[in-house]
């Protein structure tokens, strides 16, 4: 059986997701954002510049959910207040958060 939702809910703070097999899981828009796996956050991840003073966390931000798209049938694409919607969280990679 393809792992699907059967229902993407948007709470004030996280999204709930109704799985094909019965299961339910919630996760918060910060853990959402922290996990992105865009290239553009992947890349921010990664970078160990020491010279960088202030970090650009966008967790320090405040998280606020504007859409949730649905990407194929493989995916959701979230759309952020601050403009990010690059993201794209497979139905496999949502799952194992």
């Amino acid at each position: 059986m393809t792992l699907q939702p059967t229902q993407i809910q948007r709470l004030p703070d996280a999204i709930s997701v109704q799985w094909n097999d019965g299961h339910q899981s919630e996760y918060s828009y910060q853990l959402l954002r922290q996990k992105c796996p865009c290239a553009r956050c992947q890349s921010e991840k990664s970078d160990k510049n020491p010279l960088r003073l202030l970090p650009t966390d966008p967790l320090s931000k405040n998280l606020t959910l504007v859409d949730i798209q649905l990407v194929g049938r493989y995916a959701i694409r979230l759309v952020w207040a601050d403009g990010h919607k690059t993201g794209i969280y497979t139905f496999d990679f949502l799952r194992s958060l």
